[in-house]
């Protein structure tokens, strides 16, 4: 087994950072500072790097590297990020509460190389816009197309209602977040793929249930289970509560915002669009043409200067059948033709549109 290489000489980081390869089953070597590691630097699977070792400099700049540093009480992390940046290095985790990014990428090296599938994003621009639907439709759509590619859908909303009674699996056994966060150890990718209810065209999804109080993820643990998810799985897709930050997006290979075509939802969406153009490289723009809708989906382009991926005509089906609790009927009509165009913008990443569809 290879081992991650951990470079700090703060001690309590490399009491954590043990704790946690132990859990995962990975292997640690441990060195003050990063001209030490020698070749390892190159050739380790990845690299821990504490802050006080960044500061002193890395011999090179390579792939798969986390800077980690001991939390502490209104700490300011934008110096860390700074360092990180001038190191290259992917992300920062605070010790002991970034324990699953830590986790994940020693998990990730226990299991050794393997393909990583594609990872898509549905946001919407407002609330209500039909983010969650989408995403369902682009699932399903996926999983019925190809049943030998696994698909897994990903609820990150956890104020969204519950994905998986969207998709007709809310009554399924298997795991769901509080199971993942309250796991002792990271699961393993092939544990959380056959660990997860499906639902409707065999499509597995990790989804929020109803729980005496409420709980969210840290964003460390979203992101720990998002790469376990994208090694399990030919194609993730993940509805997106509003106002995700940079660990969610970063991840992404393909982000659609979905955007109703009247003026409060598109200045809804234009705030977001820092954040979103700033962390996620693809961000593809579908516009929702709802009853009365006052703008054409040109000009919501226009406003937002995205490209536009596809239109979303209202479906009567859809509505019926969610507002009685039904879960979501096999896409068809537009849904279902919005569903193929996300999946063959994702699948062509360079096919960017040169007019508008």
């Amino acid at each position: 087994m290879d081992e991650v290489l951990l470079v700090t000489g703060r001690s309590v980081v490399v009491e954590q950072a043990r704790r946690l390869a132990a859990a995962g089953g990975a292997a640690l070597r441990v060195v003050g500072d990063a001209a030490a590691a020698g070749a390892a630097w190159r050739t380790a699977p990845a690299v821990l790097l504490g802050d006080d070792a960044a500061a002193l400099g890395v011999p090179q700049r390579r792939p798969g590297v986390l800077l980690v540093a001991p939390a502490s009480p209104g700490q300011d992390a934008a110096p860390l990020w700074r360092s990180a940046v001038e190191v290259g290095a992917e992300g920062v985790a605070l010790l002991p509460d970034d324990a699953p990014a830590v986790a994940a990428l020693l998990a990730g090296a226990a299991e050794g190389p393997g393909a990583s599938g594609l990872v898509v994003g549905v946001v919407g621009g407002c609330g209500g816009a039909g983010a969650s639907v989408l995403a369902a439709a682009v699932a399903r759509t996926a999983a019925a197309a190809d049943r030998a590619r696994p698909v897994l859908l990903v609820d990150a909303d956890p104020l969204g209602g519950g994905l998986d009674a969207v998709v007709g699996a809310h009554e399924e056994p298997g795991l769901r977040w509080h199971d993942v966060l309250d796991a002792a150890a990271p699961l393993r990718s092939a544990a959380l793929a056959d660990g997860l209810p499906r639902g409707r065209d065999g499509l597995a999804v990790l989804s929020w249930s109803p729980w005496p109080e409420h709980r969210t993820a840290p964003p460390a643990a979203v992101e720990a289970v998002l790469e376990s998810a994208a090694r399990a799985s030919g194609l993730v897709v993940v509805d997106l509560p509003r106002h995700s930050g940079a660990s969610l997006l970063w991840r992404l290979d393909l982000l659609v915002l979905l955007v109703p075509a009247h003026q409060r939802a598109v200045a809804a969406a234009s705030a977001q669009l820092p954040v979103l153009l700033g962390h996620a490289g693809d961000v593809r723009l579908v516009v929702s043409t709802p009853p009365g809708a006052a703008l054409a989906p040109a000009d919501v382009s226009d406003a937002l200067a995205l490209p536009l991926l596809a239109r979303l005509p209202p479906d009567r089906d859809v509505r019926s059948a969610l507002g009685r609790g039904d879960p979501l009927p096999r896409p068809r009509g537009p849904l279902a033709r919005c569903a193929r165009q996300v999946l063959h913008a994702l699948a062509a990443p360079d096919d960017r549109p040169g007019s508008r569809p």
